[in-house]
């Protein structure tokens, strides 16, 4: 769902649960000789790679019409000789008469949500003539869903309901205890893929689905923490870009603690926005004060926690915040939010909680936690320790009083001292690729609309479009939007993109 970078990536579409040939590739590489992975600038060239195979698609299991597949990725790009893992895969096909123009790829973002078992809703939220015109495709990163998921760290609840403040002042973040031994576990797991679950081998990944594809170049649509993905694949192959939509933008290079302080105050205002709309509804289950409602809860929590369901944590102050932090992003799907508040209120925080655990599980019910911070962790040259990122909470929460430390928490608090390995994705210009879309969402509270502004200009081809909403990324808050879809289609239709500022409201 959306989880997500901001990386406010961690959340993208799990809110969404409610709605609930050989030939033609080597064709299409220039050849079957091997070829060599992209390595960033100034690091140690990768051994080539033969191209996979073209995808064996079958019906998948229970659908009429997604088919899936796998595709042959190695665990190790500088050993390409050793393990691989079968990359899970499956489309939609295009949907109008004559011949698609290609396949469009997606990542929904997490990092770690299930691009398959997303497809129906990404497809069913893209403009009829997109998916008229393109097959649509969605794939399961590695160490993500049936692509070897990465199964470690702390249960999705205790991470869930994870305070995001000291017991006491002086005290350390809870989220430092939660997760102090992220890495190890995760190394426990899976000792061979741990250490390879990060966003450059993933883009290494996405370049061998194109050749699996038959695609020369690869059409491409990042939501959250999948325009980090869209933006490390255009840095390493700027030339094998078709055409790339990046929405709710990821900022390769950001720090984790600058990811959190620019979300802290999208989150308060977002939340503010949130008061004064439901105050002006006379059905508000908040009643005409919603903020002194909410605030209320939140101090009743602070000195009671409610009781969880049976081996559950308790419902706690953290559990309010990633609820909000869950509603604030896709309001439109998460409707129930402030039932759960006032039930809250009334001392069932059942529903609170059961909201909040959207954030830390996959469709199918399996914990994100681990894929979730690997890729966040390894993705990233440098991780705080307990001491920086308490004493960073504290400040953000006396500046936005309600949700500044969750940011904290939310962005870096699995990566608070971690062991790991880091291959970090830096700043790059992508030079040499085709004009990238990057559609920035005014009232975002997970990625502030300051990121899409600074992708775009990072980007050497790099062009913003605004919309003018609220909540996480255009496509989950806006489809049907007629200014968007018209800018989407035209673009990935007759790769016409947008004037530079384009705002749609």
């Amino acid at each position: 769902m959306v989880r997500s970078g901001t990386r406010g990536r961690r959340s993208t579409v799990r809110i969404l649960v409610a709605l609930a040939a050989t030939a033609v590739v080597a064709a299409a590489c220039g050849g079957s000789a091997a070829v060599a992975p992209a390595s960033p600038s100034g690091s140690t060239p990768l051994p080539p790679v033969p191209p996979p195979p073209a995808i064996h698609w079958t019906p998948c299991p229970g659908s009429t019409t997604e088919q899936c597949g796998t595709v042959s990725v190695p665990v190790d790009y500088a050993h390409p000789a050793g393990p691989s893992l079968p990359l899970a895969v499956a489309e939609i096909p295009a949907s109008g008469p004559g011949s698609p123009l290609g396949d469009l790829v997606f990542n929904p973002g997490g990092p770690g949500e299930s691009g398959v078992g997303l497809l129906p809703v990404i497809a069913g939220s893209l403009p009829k003539a997109v998916t008229e015109r393109f097959t649509v495709v969605g794939f399961d990163e590695r160490g993500t869903g049936a692509s070897s998921r990465l199964a470690c760290g702390p249960s999705p609840s205790a991470a869930a309901s994870v305070d995001p403040l000291p017991a006491a002042v002086g005290g350390a973040l809870p989220a430092a205890a939660l997760y102090r031994d992220m890495a190890t576990s995760c190394a426990a797991a899976d000792p061979g893929l741990a250490g390879h679950v990060d966003t450059l081998d993933a883009a290494r990944d996405l370049d061998r689905l194109r050749q699996a594809l038959g695609q020369a170049k690869l059409t491409f649509l990042g939501l959250s923490y999948g325009t980090l993905l869209g933006a490390a694949y255009a840095q390493l192959y700027p030339t094998r870009v078709g055409a790339m939509v990046l929405d709710g933008a990821v900022v390769p290079g950001m720090s984790l603690a600058a990811d959190a302080v620019a979300e802290a105050p999208a989150l308060e205002a977002s939340l503010d926005h949130f008061f004064s709309t439901c105050a002006a509804q006379p059905a508000c289950a908040l009643g005409p004060d919603p903020a002194a409602s909410w605030d209320a809860l939140a101090r009743e929590l602070a000195a009671q926690p409610l009781p969880g369901g049976a081996g559950d944590p308790p419902v706690t102050v953290g559990t309010l915040d990633t609820a909000t932090l869950y509603y604030l992003s896709v309001p439109r799907f998460a409707g129930g939010y402030p039932t759960a508040v006032e039930d809250a209120l009334h001392g069932n925080g059942g529903p609170l909680a059961s909201m909040a655990l959207g954030f830390f599980t996959d469709l199918d019910g399996s914990s994100l936690v681990g894929p979730l911070w690997s890729y966040t962790c390894e993705d990233t040259a440098s991780h705080p320790t307990a001491a920086a990122a308490t004493a960073l909470a504290v400040r953000l929460q006396q500046h936005d009083p309600r949700l500044g430390a969750e940011a904290v928490t939310y962005n870096l608090g699995g990566c608070i001292g971690w062991s790991g390995p880091s291959h970090p994705v830096r700043a790059g210009r992508a030079a040499g690729a085709p004009p990238i879309l990057v559609i920035g969402n005014r009232g975002d509270p997970n990625t502030p609309f300051s990121g899409a502004v600074q992708l775009a200009h990072q980007l050497s081809s790099g062009r913003l479009v605004e919309w003018d909403g609220w909540g996480h990324t255009w496509l989950l808050n806006g489809p049907g939007d007629a200014c968007m879809d018209g800018i989407v289609i035209a673009y990935l239709d007759r790769s016409t993109p947008p004037p530079t500022g384009t705002v749609c409201r």
